[in-house]
């Protein structure tokens, strides 16, 4: 399976994503969920127009640090930098666009971030 990067900015209308590996292939929307249907089409076309088949593929989501907080509100930063073992007011500056992380922080805090998303997929509610 085709494993595709879709660089994501916000923009005043919405979102607008880039792949990494077909730069002719970009799309927009007003939502994230809209934007991955959108550029999920634009492949298809892509491929139509190539006279190839679509290949079976992923999208994995880039976007920078302040993007992903405004996306993800519901993150306590503070809870998450104490997991990381960061400073929580450095964390809230890097959500804010006051400052930027290094590649090094933006790997630590991107590990974390995966981890608790292993967590919480591997988790089994039951009702009481």
């Amino acid at each position: 399976m085709k494993q595709y990067k879709l660089i994501i900015e916000k923009n005043e209308h919405g979102f607008w994503g880039q792949l990494d590996k077909l730069k002719s292939v970009f799309s927009s929307g007003e939502s994230i969920t809209e934007l991955i249907e959108n550029t999920t089409e634009a492949i298809a076309i892509y491929f139509e127009e190539l006279g190839k088949p679509v290949p079976e593929f992923e999208l994995d989501l880039v976007m920078d640090i302040q993007e992903f907080f405004k996306l993800n509100d519901y993150i306590n930063i503070t809870t998450l930098a104490n997991r990381i073992g960061m400073n929580s007011s450095l964390l809230r500056q890097y959500s804010k666009g006051i400052k930027f992380p290094s590649v090094k922080q933006v790997a630590k805090i991107e590990k974390e971030i995966r981890k608790i998303g292993k967590e919480l997929s591997s988790t089994e509610l039951q009702p009481m």
